[in-house]
């Protein structure tokens, strides 16, 4: 049933790349948004280039649903900070209009500034998982990328930012669970945790790519790093204010190691969920980290880097120094 699209891609010179999970509701499925699944092109921005024009077909691969396969880069674009937006519709109060005094110590505080959760929490490595070698045998209930939402927790708290992470195995909580609907069950805890943590001010939605090793590690000063990237939903009515804060971060990261974010990846309701959750928090993003070959070492050590940033720019957003 697959054939005829996959053919049509081929004789076009586009290139199509499904995740397995999608196969069995590929024919007349549905995403979150309850559009059509199909594969089109989507939006992309090589670090900070203008939006939105659709590639040249050298750029992107085709895509469908939820999962992307990107392979270019480019040198990183300077930015200047992001401009609040009068109509936000967020219970988050942004973090330039909670600006703390000059030069005020950073301590940690009881009330989580930075919260972490996993759509797809399941998803993981398959050097991780003993007797799994194909891509789509790369889930498991616990080795997976909540560990990086654990560790990226604790590397902020060290830093002194504090910090939440919800780490919900949908699998086994939702009752009748469908992969596609991933985003509605995260959404859902979300709402959940903003609702709970008032003071909660940056949200991160930590993923793993499906891409093979070669495109997503990166060699620096003899280490090998993950990659990562960011998505940006751009259904979120305030996606421009979304994808300013995905560039600040990637322009830090590629300060630190050249390369190491490859793109900002924007897509909307027909290629995707088209939002990611991204309308509830002013300064959201979600970040695919590493791919299916990629051991957790490497991930870490990106997380690290990650952390590094984020604290950078919490710092940057308060006014206080590091």
């Amino acid at each position: 049933m697959l054939q005829p699209c996959l053919t049509a891609c081929i004789e076009k010179k586009y290139f199509a790349k499904f995740d397995p999970y999608f196969f069995q509701t590929f024919a007349g499925g549905v995403s979150d948004a309850g559009t059509p699944l199909k594969a089109i092109p989507a939006y992309i921005e090589l670090n900070g280039s203008k939006a939105p024009t659709l590639p040249e077909k050298g750029q992107v691969q085709m895509v469908m649903e939820e999962k992307t396969n990107i392979h270019r880069s480019s040198k990183t674009t300077k930015v200047e900070k992001p401009k609040l937006i009068s109509s936000v519709k967020n219970p988050v109060v942004s973090p330039v209009a909670k600006k703390m005094v000059q030069n005020r110590e950073a301590v940690q505080s009881e009330q989580p500034r930075v919260l972490i959760y996993h759509t797809h929490n399941r998803e993981s490595w398959l050097p991780e998982l003993q007797g799994k070698t194909a891509p789509n045998e790369a889930f498991e209930s616990k080795i997976n990328v909540t560990l990086l939402g654990k560790d990226l927790s604790k590397k902020l708290k060290a830093k002194g930012v504090s910090v939440v992470q919800s780490a919900d195995d949908y699998p086994s909580k939702i009752s009748n669970f469908e992969y596609v609907k991933s985003y509605t069950y995260s959404k859902a805890t979300l709402s959940k945790e903003l609702s709970k943590h008032k003071s909660i001010e940056y949200v991160f939605d930590i993923h793993r790519d499906s891409e093979s090793r070669n495109k997503t590690t990166i060699l620096y000063n003899n280490v090998n790093y993950a990659k990562l990237y960011f998505v940006v939903g751009r259904d979120n009515p305030n996606w421009k204010q979304t994808k300013n804060f995905a560039t600040r971060l990637q322009n830090k990261l590629n300060e630190k190691i050249p390369g190491i974010s490859k793109v900002i990846y924007q897509k909307d309701h027909s290629s995707g969920n088209g939002q990611y959750n991204q309308s509830l928090a002013e300064f959201s993003a979600l970040i695919e980290i590493g791919g299916v070959e990629n051991v957790l070492e490497e991930n870490y050590r990106t997380i690290s880097i990650l952390a590094d940033v984020i604290h950078e720019i919490w710092h940057e957003d308060h006014n206080s120094a590091i």
